[in-house]
């Protein structure tokens, strides 16, 4: 498949996506104040993030996305800066706005000091496409992680009973601590009209408050792949601007 049409399976999924989950259409964050490219004090805040330590080695940032921008986080420690490795990370939506999530792991290479800020960086992606007055450079401000309190824990996903060929029953466990959303996580087959083909696509579904179960129909159209067929389920939980641990997310699948 050419990249034109994966670009373009992308940012249909994405659109249509993103209406048929109950939200707007996801979109890129406002683009950095246009100056000179360099280290300015207008363009070192260009990239609005947060953090938190997930555990001991772990820390989670929540930030706004450029998607004209190839981004990193670095941890700062008594000795320097220095790039953290990137553990997972996916697009949440908070309320009615898109964030990145992004998981780091700050004790790779045998490292056990703790960061004493967080520094997220955006480079241009493709610098000679663009008009020289685009940054060339992003970063945000210094960030200084909270406590792993802030991190929610998602609710056990129990069960995914079939109720009839078309329809499933997905079960959790309530959520804890009253949090701003519930979110069951579906991956299942969806149809790019763009391109005309059928290829997996992850939908954000909110929950009610006080729900434990959802009833989800399954994709069951001939012409969808076999590798595409299956439907995966599972638990995320946002509050207070945080996300649950990525890396605890265990999605439990079927088979239409």
């Amino acid at each position: 498949m050419t990249s034109r049409i994966a670009a373009a399976i992308a940012t249909c999924a994405l659109s249509l996506g993103a209406l048929a989950s109950g939200a707007g259409v996801a979109t890129a964050a406002p683009s950095a104040t246009n100056g000179a490219a360099g280290d300015s004090p207008s363009l070192r805040s260009a990239i609005n993030a947060r953090a938190a330590a997930v555990d001991r080695c772990s820390y989670q940032v929540v930030r706004s996305h450029d998607s004209r921008y190839v981004y990193s986080v670095s941890g700062v420690f008594s000795g320097g800066a220095r790039e953290l490795t990137p553990q997972k990370e996916d697009y949440v939506r908070f309320s009615d706005e898109w964030r990145k999530v992004v998981q780091v792991d700050a004790c790779t290479g045998g490292q056990g000091q703790a960061p004493t800020a967080l520094r997220v960086t955006g480079k241009l992606d493709h610098p000679e496409h663009y008009d020289p007055s685009v940054p060339r450079t992003i970063h945000s401000n210094d960030l200084k992680p909270a406590a792993s309190s802030v991190i929610p824990k998602a609710p056990v996903l129990t069960s995914v009973d079939r109720l009839d060929a078309a329809t499933v029953r997905v079960t959790w466990k309530p959520a804890q601590g009253n949090p701003d959303q519930v979110i069951l996580m579906e991956r299942k087959p969806f149809y790019s009209s763009e391109v005309g083909v059928w290829h997996p696509y992850t939908f954000q579904r909110n929950v009610q408050a006080g729900a434990t179960s959802m009833d989800r129909k399954l994709e069951r159209h001939p012409d969808i792949p076999p590798a595409s067929r299956s439907h995966s389920y599972w638990m995320r939980v946002v509050n207070g601007g945080f996300v649950s641990d990525l890396r605890a997310e265990k999605p439990v699948s079927v088979e239409p």
